[in-house]
């Protein structure tokens, strides 16, 4: 075992605990590690401590040895009585940033371990279980598994086979290629002639043949899915990897079977049930193996960067990702990722390295031990709804701008409501409102869950939540009548305008006629 592979190993045992009381992992005690090409020897107080094995990195590199160049450090295996058989270097102490002359230290992604992680988990003493068996799917019995894809060892014959099979498709591939370029050349000149006759540009006429349509289908369970998805249990189960039949074959066999043309609605929902949950099994079913597992970890985590990094990028924001393993026997390492010089926070403002912070957190999640189902406990989900209820109160209130913020009482929520106008809409019908701590039945706590998922995904999918508003009794109808003499004037500009004074009607005026003839004037 290289060192680099002491680094990955499954379980590591940190020294010094911080803050943490009787956190230790017992070992047996063994005999210290013999190095056949160097004359080195381990002194007697390193061998005398109890529960660990230590290789002193420091001393190494004193007597000239560099501990990277040590491919072949292996430690023996050791039974104990009524423990399980576990390679010693698993509890060996992990060397990094030792030598300071020997390089750059480690990733920015890999923690440095220097403290003790937790004990074994209930029943690590009762009967030997090797360590490879104990897997996240060890841990949560009752969930689905996602199967895995075996790789079947192939004879001569099969290899031959296989060899004579992918050099016929290389030269139909080539083939078609071929053909398909002689196509391309003949449009792309057809393309220029029809451009040139009718004095447009060749992209025009390449948009109007190569029309693609923005539209795509919901990816929804089908009725088609799920029977090529029925018979491909039926005929695919007990055949060997590389003679399975295809997509195309298995929707053949479906249209040439009457049986499913004629389905029953009851055996149609059977079967649409059943396609969703094998979906729902390979989305959030656990990892058979913890190699499976941690393969998956690093996979999607190498994605999660790359978006990080691009959002960084495109607008500008902070963001910082920890990622630690939930158990001592699982094999991905704890690791923290940060845009820019995000990290610099923890240092300047939190005085914590995130090194620290994320031995830290991988010791607390270790001693967790939780598995699914205790994660989906009583006590669990109580905490969730609560926490849940007071971010949404807390965002429904910080317009208030008051010197002490608010805190959702249920006791007094009469009073806050007459306070403040505020009213909690969405609570499901069944269960009191009231605290989530004082509901004690896991069903109805559960109910709250789901009822809470639905109204997001309500609100989120634009949904009218409640009564929709009334329409306008004239809808539809015009407000007013339209001037014919000129454009309608608006009130705004009625009110602007200077205004004529009339005339007194006291002063009347008289014609020539009037003033010529006798009488009385006014």
């Amino acid at each position: 075992m290289s060192f680099m592979d002491l680094l990955g190993s499954p379980l590591v045992v940190y020294d010094h605990p911080t803050n943490v009381d009787d956190v230790h992992l017992p070992q047996p005690p063994i005999e210290p590690p013999a190095f056949p090409n160097q004359n080195l020897s381990v002194p007697k107080d390193v061998t005398a401590m109890s529960g660990q094995q230590v290789i002193v990195a420091d001393m190494l590199c004193k007597r000239g040895i560099n501990p990277l160049e040590n491919a072949s450090v292996s430690l023996p295996m050791v039974p104990t009585e009524g423990r399980p058989e576990v390679p010693s270097e698993v509890g060996s102490m992990v060397l990094c940033e030792v030598a300071m002359g020997m390089g750059e230290a480690s990733t920015p992604h890999t923690s440095v371990p220097d403290t003790r992680l937790s004990r074994p988990p209930a029943g690590a003493g009762d009967p030997p279980q090797a360590l490879s068996n104990a897997s996240w799917k060890i841990w949560n019995p009752g969930q689905p598994v996602i199967p895995p894809h075996g790789l079947e060892k192939l004879d001569a014959t099969q290899r031959t086979a296989r060899k004579v099979a992918s050099e016929q498709r290389r030269v139909k591939q080539q083939a078609i290629s071929d053909v398909v370029a002689e196509l391309l050349e003949e449009q792309e000149t057809r393309i220029n002639e029809i451009a040139k006759a009718h004095s447009i540009l060749p992209e025009k006429v390449r948009l109007l043949i190569n029309g693609e349509t923005h539209y795509r289908n919901k990816q929804e369970e089908s009725l088609a899915n799920a029977l090529v998805c029925i018979k491909a249990r039926q005929v695919n189960t007990d055949r060997p990897r590389g003679q399975k039949f295809q997509l195309k074959e298995l929707q053949e066999m479906v249209a040439n079977n009457q049986n499913m043309q004629n389905l029953h609605e009851d055996t149609k929902q059977k079967y649409l049930r059943e396609l969703k949950e094998s979906r729902n099994c390979k989305a959030i079913g656990v990892r058979s193996t913890n190699t499976v597992a941690s393969r998956d970890v690093q996979a999607t985590l190498k994605k999660i960067y790359g978006e990080l990094q691009a959002l960084a990028y495109c607008t500008g924001i902070y963001t910082c990702l920890f990622v630690t393993r939930g158990h001592v026997y699982d094999t991905h390492a704890a690791t923290w990722f940060g845009t820019d010089n995000i990290m610099d926070f923890w240092e300047d403002r939190m005085k914590l390295s995130p090194d620290y912070i994320i031995k830290q957190l991988e010791l607390w999640a270790c001693n967790e031990e939780k598995n699914i189902e205790a994660c989906d406990s009583l006590e669990n989900m109580q905490k969730q709804a609560k926490n849940g209820l007071d971010s949404g109160f807390v965002s429904i209130t910080k317009h208030l701008r008051q010197e002490k913020p608010i805190h959702l009482r249920f006791a007094n929520f009469k009073q806050i409501k007459y306070n403040f106008g505020i009213n909690y809409e969405g609570w499901p019908d069944g269960i009191p409102f009231n605290s989530p701590y004082k509901i004690q039945t896991i069903d109805k706590i559960r109910q709250h869950h789901d009822y809470r998922k639905q109204v997001d995904a309500r609100c989120k999918a634009g949904e009218t939540v409640g009564a929709p508003r009334q329409g306008r009794s004239d809808k539809g109808k015009k407000c007013k009548v339209v001037n014919e003499d000129g454009p309608q004037v608006s009130k705004k500009a009625h009110r602007g305008r200077v205004w004529t004074t009339p005339k007194s009607r006291e002063v009347i005026q008289t014609s020539d006629e009037d003033s010529d003839g006798t009488g009385d004037h006014a």
